[in-house]
């Protein structure tokens, strides 16, 4: 993975494909022009949920459900309507 600074308070991360499939669950499929998964950083666990729901409200499809992760934050996976992959995470390592 790569993280770079893009401005104050945004970062670019750029993470394989065989680890967003195994981190959200969903099988890794032939690539295509669609497969680059958003990620969402907010400030708390309980901003996570919010987005999740929201997501959720919007017509999305909840692919992983928001839980605590093994590197110590909080996120959760979902499908948009168009069927791009988006995380809704909390990094306390990343907050100012």
């Amino acid at each position: 993975m790569a993280f770079f600074d893009l401005q104050p308070g945004l970062k670019l991360a750029l993470w394989p494909r065989a680890s967003i499939a195994r981190d959200s669950g969903l099988p890794l499929a032939a690539a295509s022009a669609t497969d680059m998964p958003l990620g969402h950083n907010v400030g708390s666990k309980a901003e996570v949920d919010t987005v999740m729901k929201q997501a959720l409200a919007a017509g999305a499809i909840i692919v992983k459900p928001a839980q605590d992760t093994f590197w110590g934050g909080y996120a959760g996976y979902f499908q948009d309507p168009d069927g791009h992959l988006w995380e809704a995470v909390w990094n306390p390592a990343l907050l100012p």
